[in-house]
């Protein structure tokens, strides 16, 4: 029996405001996670895969490349200012290098920093022409990657169940933003938050969609569990494939005993940035600003008080390679085990599902051991697969109905609606109501109201994120999360009150369409009533 193991790895930043004259702090630092996701992960990603083509290693992987982060990529501003982040850390570790001018140890991590900084810059303007939606578009082409679809933002779906046309409007925006930046349709849609309730499939399965992924729990407590349990797929009603998250994936990375803990690995919490006096760190940072990280890092996780450096990368590298060996041995014996107790099944599999900001954030050698489990897992007879490929008997699948569950807060998403965020739901439910009522009463206008009504359409996506809500209940980012959802909601009320009044400021909607300026294409009537 074929032991399948897939991975999908989900990328995901916020929408930030980069047309500001000034940038606000918050945004600045959320801007800056954004940078350091794509040189620690989107490029990285890339040229893992020119390195496993090169060696004629073949490979699979499945990536979720939400619209927001697709479309901020495929900004010339944004582009100009991640080649701006990069100079200025060049030049921060040429300072370093003088500073470090008599510790040898130290000198060979900020040389290998700058340098892997300087070949960043040439692979984004020159290799890869500052477009990086258009490389990983080129490697699905080749049938290497599979990019699954999502909703526009990362709205949480079981909280607007009861209006559907929210919903649709999501899932239908986020299929139009993947037809703009792959040129095709996907077949797999990743629910947000892994949210679901009882009737979503009908809404994701409208619109073409073959299968989703689902956490195990939505699986294990159906009113019917399956007889294959979760290394098998399954079907809701409406055929709509269901492929279960692997459980155990996340504890063996990121638990309190996982890879990712070992002392050996880069210590992410510490940063010169957080360690030196303001004036030692220009030009990233200036005396007054808000700190941030700088990529020069040169401790290890041993929670150490000693200031002096300890990281060593051939270390790192060396112990990937152990723990890759690790969990490909861990995954095979799994496979083999629920291979004996499937009835009538060809195949078992396990979707390893990845949250890269998680993963950046707390292990930088991550890709590095994503390469060796690529690489190891055919020497135990896994076979590294894409979940497209593996669900084609779709409509032979077992029928089931999923039980309600999310990927957050122990299954249920209350970290999404805590005492320190409900405060938000009442206003984005609100807003939700108005602008579905706004689609039906304005069918078809044009001018100036259409344009009063599309921008009122992309600010209620954007208070509709969950990671809003989530930064606020976990107090990072609270500052930026707290900002960004009132902007977005008040701008909402003037469209709303301007259109109920019949006047409206054009130079306060020019502002505001410059100033947020994702998805110049969006159709306001996403929202209208499905009949």
């Amino acid at each position: 029996m074929l032991k399948n193991l897939t991975f999908i790895i989900k990328l995901y930043h916020d929408f930030i405001r980069t047309n500001d004259e000034n940038i606000p702090a918050c945004d600045s630092l959320k801007l800056n996670s954004l940078f350091e996701s794509v040189s620690d992960s989107m490029i990285p990603l890339l040229q893992m895969f020119e390195r496993l083509s090169e060696k004629q290693i073949s490979f699979k992987l499945g990536l979720v490349l939400p619209p927001l982060l697709c479309s901020m990529l495929e900004d010339e501003k944004v582009q100009s200012l991640y080649i701006e982040f990069l100079d200025k850390r060049i030049a921060l570790g040429k300072k370093e290098l003088n500073r470090y001018k008599d510790n040898q140890q130290a000198l060979e991590l900020i040389r290998s920093t700058v340098e892997r900084n300087k070949e960043l810059k040439k692979k984004f303007t020159d290799d890869y022409e500052k477009n990086l939606i258009k490389q990983f578009a080129l490697w699905q082409k080749k049938g290497f990657i599979e990019i699954l679809g999502t909703c526009a933002t990362d709205i949480f779906m079981p909280y607007y169940a009861d209006l559907p046309e929210a919903l649709s409007a999501q899932v239908e925006m986020g299929q139009q933003s993947y037809k703009k930046s792959f040129g095709e349709l996907p077949e797999g849609f990743f629910l947000p938050e892994f949210g679901y309730t009882p009737g979503i499939e009908k809404i994701i399965r409208a619109y073409g969609y073959t299968y989703t992924i689902l956490n195990s729990r939505s699986i294990l407590l159906s009113d019917t569990p399956p007889v294959n349990g979760i290394f098998y797929p399954v079907r809701t009603e409406n055929s709509l494939g269901i492929f279960t998250a692997d459980p155990f994936t996340s504890d063996l990375l990121f638990g309190e005993e996982g890879y990712s803990t070992n002392s050996v690995y880069r210590n992410e919490n510490r940063d010169i940035g957080f360690e030196l006096e303001l004036k030692k760190l220009t030009p990233i940072m200036e005396e007054n600003s808000a700190r941030c990280s700088t990529g020069y890092k040169y401790w290890k996780k041993d929670f150490s008080d000693d200031l002096s450096v300890s990281y060593n990368f051939e270390e790192a590298e060396a112990q990937t390679k152990e723990d890759a060996l690790d969990f490909v041995e861990k995954r095979a014996g799994l496979l083999s085990k629920a291979a004996e107790n499937v009835e009538s099944a060809d195949y078992v599999a396990s979707i390893c599902c990845i949250n890269e900001d998680q993963a950046r954030k707390q292990w930088s050698e991550y890709l590095i051991w994503l390469e060796n489990v690529i690489e190891e897992a055919p020497k135990k007879d896994l076979n590294i697969t894409l979940c497209k490929e593996i669900i084609s008997k779709q409509f032979t699948l077992e029928k089931i109905l999923p039980y309600y569950s999310a990927g957050t807060s122990g299954g249920y998403g209350e970290n999404l609606l805590s005492s320190r965020n409900c405060w938000m739901m009442r206003y984005v439910r609100k807003a939700t109501e108005r602008m579905i009522d706004l689609a039906e009463r304005f069918p078809s206008d044009t001018g100036l109201k259409t344009r009063l009504l599309n921008i009122g359409a992309l600010e209620l996506l954007l208070a509709q994120s969950s990671s809003l809500a989530k930064m606020i209940d976990e107090g990072i980012d609270s500052e930026y999360a707290d900002r960004r959802f009132r902007l977005s909601i008040n701008a909402f009320t003037v469209v709303f009150d301007a259109l109920g009044s019949n006047t409206v400021s054009t130079e306060w909607l020019t502002k505001l369409e410059l100033l947020d300026n994702l998805f110049p294409w969006i159709n306001y009537k996403i929202f209208s009533i499905k009949k």
